[in-house]
């Protein structure tokens, strides 16, 4: 080819290039039926979290929620109050680091593997562990540099049944380019954290590099991978990942035209966007917004983009993650409880939005198996979930379990138990199998340890349910004989930015409303002193004693009062304490 029609080709294509990405930016008028969803129909799901980051779905649709500041893991489902599952022991928390992605083994439901991302003492890390034994973790992925601010921690398996890490350059702007490090990268290794042979770079976990913090992961209908990476000051960017790409920083932000380096399909202001969880549905991809508090919409067909459009603008605040659920509605969470927010009533939250064309309000099965959920106040009236602790799925679920936000009839879920111990912040010793620093997902687990009746269940409903192979439950107490109990639960918000504090829920579990409660707890290691119950301080390792005031000691059944407190916080982990509620 000629030099010069070979050099008009090559202006030419620069500057529809230029033109490309200058129309994909600007926002158009949001639609009710925006990449197949009603947006008009956006629901309050959950509330009361802390700080929302990681999200992963459980076989039986309920979610597993990771709390970036309280390194808790919570266990979720629309309409009723969150349940703690355990605490990530060994998490830092400062700038934005912490506890952030969650995933769940392919397997899970043979192999019950639960894989998380933190910021440890001097690195960020991917580890798992067998649903139950939070404390018997396995390395999968460590020495990913930590800082301040860069530490990326999205995580997810891929179509080729990978584990694709996301990571930032942690502050230190050379770790993109550099190969030698696995900050400013998206990782690719085996769910065991051995490298694939066919990774670009022989060796090496680095599957793309030149990134300054990518915190958004998600595969289209044809497995192209696609990120969301903020930018420093000029350009947030959606790109297409390929293979040993480099995407640029900290050369250049948005489009460079420089063929040494991958140009963004997509790029926006971090004033309108500063984007963190992707997700794909439809033909869509859905980026939550921090600073623009908005959920970007970019259609996508074939690896190439059309016109974004922004929805939820302003309504929620700043969102962090979004997730097509199993249900077939988009969840979203809010991050307002983390720097830059300005947390309202209820938050932090999930938002859930339902396709276009369900019926809405829709019926409300309740989840059938796993730790026990509580109604919150604003659920619809469906009975409570049984309190097996398998997060298995259940026969008697509908395809869309979506509880209405008003009272409306509920179809009566199976009773279901299992013999699994229930996963808490401290599992109860189980003789099979032991915890191990190595599970191996060859091995399935025996009944004891596993949250499913069988190795290898179905995850679609079966209309007819067969006998369940565990031990029959033991008979629940006749509502017309009624009890009186309640459970306490303690949770801590550490910030080294604003005043850390503690937070006590009280919960009427019995089936009698209770006139007064008395809450009992150690003050953990980790903490200097509480200060609650009597108002004085009380040190590590004495026990505190709270009784409630007349304002808050009547709860009819389900309901829950939240109680914050003052602590003393040094730094560094913070044990969670078993507290002991007695009800009257």
């Amino acid at each position: 080819m000629p030099k010069r029609l070979s050099a008009v080709l090559a202006a030419v294509l620069c500057v529809v290039t230029a033109a490309a990405a200058l129309v994909v930016t600007r926002p158009a008028p949001a639609g009710a039926a925006t990449g197949g969803f009603d947006f008009t129909r956006a629901q309050v799901a959950v509330s009361g979290l802390r700080s929302p980051w990681g999200m992963a779905f459980l076989p039986d649709r309920s979610a597993l929620v990771t709390e970036r500041t309280t390194a808790q893991i919570w266990r979720v489902y629309p309409g009723y109050t969150p349940a703690l599952v355990t605490t990530i022991r060994n998490v830092y928390t400062a700038g934005d680091g912490g506890l952030l992605g969650i995933a769940l083994s392919p397997a899970f439901t043979q192999d019950q593997l639960v894989y998380v991302y933190f910021t440890g003492a001097s690195d960020n890390r991917v580890v798992r562990f067998r649903w139950g034994y939070p404390d018997a973790q396995q390395v999968v992925l460590s020495g990913i540099p930590r800082g301040l601010t860069g530490n990326g921690g999205r995580i997810a398996f891929g179509p080729d049944g990978m584990l694709y890490v996301s990571t930032g350059d942690a502050g230190n702007r050379a770790n993109a380019q550099n190969p030698g490090t696995l900050g400013g990268k998206i990782l690719r290794v085996r769910p065991d954290g051995s490298v694939p042979p066919d990774n670009p770079f022989t060796g090496s976990p680095v599957y793309s590099y030149g990134h300054r913090n990518v915190q958004g992961l998600a595969w289209d209908a044809g497995d192209r991978l696609y990120a969301t990476e903020f930018g420093e000051d000029a350009w947030d960017e959606l790109n297409a990942i390929v293979p040993g790409g480099n995407y640029g920083w900290p050369v250049c932000q948005g489009v460079c035209g420089d063929s040494r380096v991958r140009d963004p399909l997509v790029t926006w202001h971090p004033a309108e966007a500063s984007p963190s969880g992707l997700a794909y549905a439809n033909g869509t991809l859905f980026a939550a917004a921090l600073r623009g508090t908005r959920l970007w919409a970019v259609p996508v067909a074939g690896g190439a983009v059309g016109t974004p459009v922004a929805e939820l603008q302003g309504r929620y605040g700043r969102l962090r993650t979004v997730a097509l659920g199993p249900d077939g509605w988009l969840w979203v969470t809010t991050s307002n409880y983390d720097s830059g927010g300005t947390p309202v009533l209820g938050d932090d939250r999930i938002i859930r939005i339902p396709p276009v064309g369900s019926s809405w309000p829709p019926a409300s099965p309740s989840p059938s198996a796993g730790p026990s959920l509580s109604p919150s106040p604003s659920a619809s009236p469906s009975p409570s979930p049984s309190g097996g602790p398998g997060p298995c799925p259940s026969p008697s679920l509908s395809p869309s379990p979506s509880p209405s936000p008003t009272p409306s009839p509920s179809p009566t879920p199976s009773p279901s138990a299992s013999s699994s111990p229930s996963p808490s912040p401290s599992p109860s010793p189980s003789p099979s199998p032991s915890p191990s620093p190595s599970p191996s997902p060859s091995p399935s687990p025996s009944p004891s340890a596993s949250p499913c009746p069988s190795p290898s269940p179905s995850p679609s409903p079966s209309p007819s349910p067969s006998p369940s192979p565990s031990p029959t439950p033991s008979p629940s107490p006749s509502p017309s004989a009624g009890t009186r109990s309640c459970e306490a639960t303690i949770r801590f918000i550490l910030s080294w930015t604003a005043a850390s504090r503690g937070e006590l829920t009280v919960r009427n579990t019995g089936t009698l409303p209770i006139s007064s409660w008395i809450v009992t707890f150690t003050v953990p290691n980790g903490l200097s002193y509480v200060q609650l119950g009597s108002g004085g301080y009380t040190p590590r390792g004495g026990t505190v004693t709270v009784t409630n005031q007349s304002s808050n000691g009547t709860l009819p059944p389900g309901a829950a009062v939240t109680i914050d407190f003052a602590i003393g916080w040094p730094g560094g982990a913070v044990e969670v304490p078993v507290a002991t509620c007695t009800a009257a």
